[in-house]
């Protein structure tokens, strides 16, 4: 009986902790961005969940939106420990680029009632770090997550902002092959890690 009762005592903490662990990460396939209807026809989605430009395209931005709508809740970040974008993503080298940023809409328009102007929150660029290795290989990215949206005490808060990730992958030569495989969004530094 006694074994009975430790294994649903240990069965209860494990579910009781299960969305607590989950509500720590906010995670998005390459595959599930909106992709801009000026970029139709110059995207590609592939079989390993990534999100690229078509070989055919010599050059151009792809431009991805990726909603958020279940962010953890991400106060001001404290010394040692920020929240994190993270990003794997390709980038081949000259020619080749991907920007991935976290954007704050707000709700409310100002009092003139015209819109407000969105918030960047975080930014991932991978011309800001020299490619090492092997050039077609997913590379790991990440960056704080550090500026308040105007007018907030808070990284996230719904009930006066919306969320989404703004993606562009670039080409400038027929070689370059810049691909994006997945965005997340961790609470803390170690909140995601493996």
């Amino acid at each position: 009986m006694r074994h009975k009762l430790i294994s649903f005592i240990s069965a209860a903490t494990v579910l009781a902790w299960a969305p607590v662990a989950s509500a720590q990460i906010w995670s998005a396939a390459g595959i599930s961005g909106i992709v801009d209807e000026a970029n139709l026809n110059m995207y590609q989605f592939n079989t390993t969940g990534s999100v690229s430009i078509k070989s055919s395209v010599s050059s151009g931005t792809l431009n991805l939106r990726y909603p958020v709508q279940s962010l953890p809740d991400l106060l001001v970040p404290q010394q040692g420990d920020c929240p994190e974008l993270r990003v794997n993503l390709r980038d081949t080298g000259p020619g080749s680029r991907v920007i991935v940023r976290l954007m704050a809409l707000s709700i409310f328009p100002d009092a003139d009632g015209a819109p407000r102007p969105l918030t960047s929150l975080g930014v991932i660029d991978s011309n800001t770090r020299e490619a090492t290795g092997d050039p077609t290989a997913y590379r790991s990215f990440r960056a704080c997550i550090g500026t308040l949206p105007p007018g907030s005490e808070f990284l996230t808060d719904y009930a006066f902002f919306a969320y989404y990730i703004d993606a562009q992958l670039s080409k400038s030569t027929a070689s370059a092959n810049p691909g994006l495989l997945s965005v997340q969004i961790c609470a803390s530094q170690d909140a995601c890690d493996p």
